[in-house]
């Protein structure tokens, strides 16, 4: 997790959520840390933005082009 730490302080327009944010999915899904520290390492051009939309995509299985459609509930329907 240091070493993640430690690139996602290095991105270009990083900020502190964004950090605790990727650190939070990361230790939500170890098994995909060494993907998400080689997107990084492989993309050293990488934005914040481009680093979410990443783990959105390959971490959390959300399609940002193809969202899954909305679902409205009433809480007060009975």
């Amino acid at each position: 997790m240091e070493e993640l730490m430690r690139l996602l302080l290095q991105v270009s327009d990083s900020y502190s959520d964004f950090v605790r944010g990727v650190i939070l999915d990361a230790k939500n899904n170890p098994d995909r840390l060494d993907d998400l520290i080689k997107y990084i390492e492989d993309n050293p051009e990488a934005t914040s933005s481009d680093i979410v939309k990443w783990t959105m995509v390959e971490i959390d299985g959300i399609d940002p082009e193809n969202p899954p459609p909305m679902e409205i509930v009433d809480d007060d329907e009975e």
